[in-house]
C-alpha cells in the first residue's frame, strides 16, 4: 500500500500481482454483486461486493476509486479522498 498527496486529494493505493482485469470488464467491477467471468476466478470465494463497498464509502466522502489493471500483470486500486479544509 502506498499514499501520496496530490493537490487537494490523498491518493491510496494497493497494487497487487494478481492475474489482472480484461479492460472491458473494468467498469463493471464496482457494482454490487459483479464477478470478473473468467476461468482463473471459477471456484474462488467472494459475493462480489468488496469492491461495491469501496466505492460506496469513497463517494459518501466526496471521493472516488480507481483501478489499473492489465491480465497477467496484477492491478492497481486506487483510493482518492479530499483533504480536510483544503476545499476537496
Amino acid at each position: 500500500m502506498s499514499g501520496e498527496i496530490l493537490g487537494d486529494r490523498l491518493a491510496l493505493s494497493v497494487i497487487d500481482q494478481g492475474i489482472g482485469i480484461p479492460r472491458e470488464e473494468q467498469p463493471r467491477i464496482f457494482e454490487k454483486f459483479y464477478r470478473v467471468g473468467r476461468s482463473e476466478t471459477e471456484g474462488r470465494r467472494g459475493s462480489g461486493v468488496g469492491l461495491a463497498l469501496v466505492r460506496h464509502v469513497a463517494e459518501a466522502h466526496g471521493g472516488r476509486v480507481t483501478v489499473k489493471s492489465r491480465p497477467g500483470q496484477g492491478s492497481r486500486f486506487t483510493l482518492w479522498l479530499p483533504l480536510a479544509g483544503r476545499g476537496g
